[in-house]
Order: C-alpha cells, then sequence, then structure tokens
C-alpha cells in the first residue's frame, strides 16, 4: 500500500516527464547527476533513497499491477498517473508515515544506523548475560568492525550503557503512534531472542510484505528528526550515527573536484590534473551546485542568461534539456542550462 502510493505520486509529480526507470532508480537513490536533479526538481526529495533493496523484479511486479488496476499509464518509455492513482493519492495524505521521510537528508545514514543498533543492543545483552556465541544479526565487515571497536570501549560498563539506551528508545518512541513503537522494537534482537522476520513483522503488523523496509525507514528518519530537535538529549543513540550524519553527499570524485574548484582551478584546468573529460568536470560541477547553498553560479553564467533560462523552462514547461534549449540562444550550452536546473530548481517550477 505505502509504496503502490509512493510509486504513483512519484509518476505524477514526473507528469510523462521522466521514464518508469527514474522512479526505480529515486527510490533506490541513484548516485547519478540525473536522478539526484530530478528529485529537486521534482520535489521529491523525500523519496531519494528510502528503497536500497528494491529488486528491479519487484518493482516491475508493482507497476504492472498498478497498470493493470487503472493506477497508472505507460507511454512508451513515459509513466503517468490515470485518474484511480490521482484519487489514491488523497490516501496518501492521511498515511502516517509519508511525513516522517526525508531521503535526501537521512538516506546515507539510516540503514547504518539499524545495523549498528542492531547488532549493538543484540552484542550487549548477550554479553551481559556471558553468552558469545549468537548467530549476529548484522555480518558486513563495516558494521560489525564498528560494533566491536566501540563494544570493547563499553564493555566494563555495558550495563550502564545498556541501560542508557534503553531509556534513550523508550524516550523516543513515547512520541510515536503505539503501533509504530511496537513495530521498531519486533525489529530487536537480544538474548536467545531474535527480531522478527520481514515476513513475520508483515503478518504480525497486516503489512504488505514491500512495505516492511519502507516502515522502519520512515520511523527511523522520523527518530532523526526527533533527535535534531533537542540536540543532547539522546547522547547514546545520536553517537551511533553522528560519524556517518557528517558525511557529505557529493560523490567521491566530485569532492575532488570540489577541492580544486576551491582552489581556484578552472574547469579545463581540473580536467587536465585529473586526466578527466571536460564534461566529466562539468558533471562534477552541477553535483556540487545541487548541494551547495552558496554556490557561485555567477562565475559560469550571467544574470540575463540566468533569466533566458529560467523564462524557457516556464515556457517549455518542462526540465527536458531539449526542450529548454530549443527555446534559447545557441551561445548557451547544455552545462549552463544544467547549472540553472541545479541552482534553481525551487525556482523555476
Amino acid at each position: 500500500m505505502l509504496l503502490d502510493m509512493i510509486i504513483i505520486k512519484c509518476s505524477s509529480q514526473f507528469q510523462d516527464k521522466r521514464s518508469v526507470a527514474a522512479i526505480f532508480h529515486l527510490l533506490k537513490g541513484r548516485k547519478s547527476i540525473q536522478t539526484q536533479q530530478d528529485a529537486f526538481l521534482y520535489d521529491l526529495q523525500k523519496f531519494y533513497g528510502i528503497y536500497k533493496k528494491l529488486s528491479k523484479q519487484s518493482f516491475n511486479l508493482i507497476i504492472n499491477q498498478l497498470q493493470d488496476n487503472g493506477y497508472l499509464h505507460l507511454y512508451g518509455g513515459s509513466v503517468l498517473s490515470g485518474k484511480k492513482g490521482t484519487a489514491f493519492l488523497q490516501k496518501m495524505d492521511r498515511h502516517r508515515h509519508v511525513p516522517y521521510l526525508n531521503g535526501m537528508k537521512y538516506s546515507n545514514a539510516d540503514t547504518i544506523f539499524c545495523q549498528r543498533l542492531f547488532l549493538l543492543i543484540q552484542t550487549l545483552t548477550n554479553s551481559w548475560h556471558n553468552h558469545f556465541s549468537f548467530i549476529p544479526v548484522v555480518d558486513t565487515p563495516q558494521i560489525t568492525g564498528w560494533v566491536k571497536d566501540h563494544y570493547k570501549q563499553m564493555k566494563p560498563k555495558h550495563e550502564n550503557v545498556l541501560y542508557l539506551i534503553h531509556k534513550e528508545l523508550q524516550q523516543l518512541l513515547e512520541r510515536f503512534p503505539e503501533a509504530d513503537a511496537e513495530f521498531f522494537v519486533d525489529c530487536l534482537a537480544g538474548f536467545e531472542h531474535y527480531g522478527m522476520s520481514s515476513y513475520q513483522l508483515a503478518k504480525h503488523h497486516e503489512l504488505e510484505r514491500l512495505d516492511v523496509p519502507l516502515h522502519l525507514t520512515a520511523i527511523v528518519h522520523r527518530m532523526f528528526w526527533e533527535m535534531e530537535q533537542e540536540p543532547g538529549k539522546f547522547p547514546i543513540i545520536s553517537y551511533i550515527i553522528k560519524d556517518v550524519k557528517q558525511e557529505t553527499k557529493l560523490s567521491q570524485s566530485a569532492s575532488k573536484t570540489d577541492i580544486l574548484l576551491r582552489e581556484n582551478h578552472n574547469p579545463a584546468e581540473i580536467a587536465r590534473i585529473r586526466n578527466l573529460k571536460i564534461n566529466t568536470v562539468y558533471d562534477h560541477i552541477v553535483e556540487i551546485a545541487l548541494y551547495e547553498p552558496n554556490f557561485p553560479i555567477d562565475a559560469y553564467i550571467s544574470n540575463e542568461q540566468q533569466e533566458k533560462i529560467a523564462a524557457a523552462i516556464r515556457k517549455a514547461k518542462s526540465f527536458k534539456l531539449k526542450d529548454i534549449k530549443s527555446g534559447i540562444d545557441d551561445e548557451i550550452s547544455y552545462f549552463q542550462i544544467r547549472l540553472v536546473l541545479a541552482t534553481h530548481h525551487k525556482g523555476v517550477r
């Protein structure tokens, strides 16, 4: 139900200007300029990267079902919500989990937070009972390494740490509807106890199985928001994710280009220094512009040209580069159009 709503919402926002694949890439949080720009341009930031483990097979199955039932219409590669889909979206406003979601802000931290927290609680509770042969709920080296390092620091006072984690989680979950609090607790593992599987959670909480990860993601995003409202109130829980939330949203390659830009190198020099194609450097600059509030766009395009591009966007009623380019001077490049889209996305809708 929730995933259906989100897919229909995305198709409604795209208004046949993007393909079905664009919705899939958005939900998966694809690290591409196009997908990230789609999130901003079509006001879909909250859904970016909220379902990283969604399979193409499951996604296609939902698309086909929504199309067969008249909620979506496919035209070539584009997708548009039907009348039934538009009516269905009215229910979305009443779904409590939708306002929780903030994928563009939290999608790089939510999964890591859950895995660290779940494994840390499991490790501490088993250690408290002198039981060290349990099967870990997470076995990825990145997570197990973090928990091992921090468990060593917590072991001498693990009983107190467990108490604080329990206290902070209780205070956080008291701010949620009871159903959400119970859902989150059902995910936790402890001594001689494992959290419910996706199948068990779906059955116990009467959910569609594909909605289970979305419910957990929504709850975690709301947790992050609550912790931000009262800094310092949840020190243990906040510490678990502190280092991840501070990570840059830029790709590693774009970050290197950003450093060189700050050293006053121009795009051509950066391409030569890094042995890259100039268009690759342009891609990096557009990516930087998406996330840098004070990006110096005037260094790349004049105010007059920016106004021409904004006017062309409004006239074309499209964010497609080809549609915009056909309505402006030849001297304005695709790179400059993309920069305007990246920096003025709130003002050109």
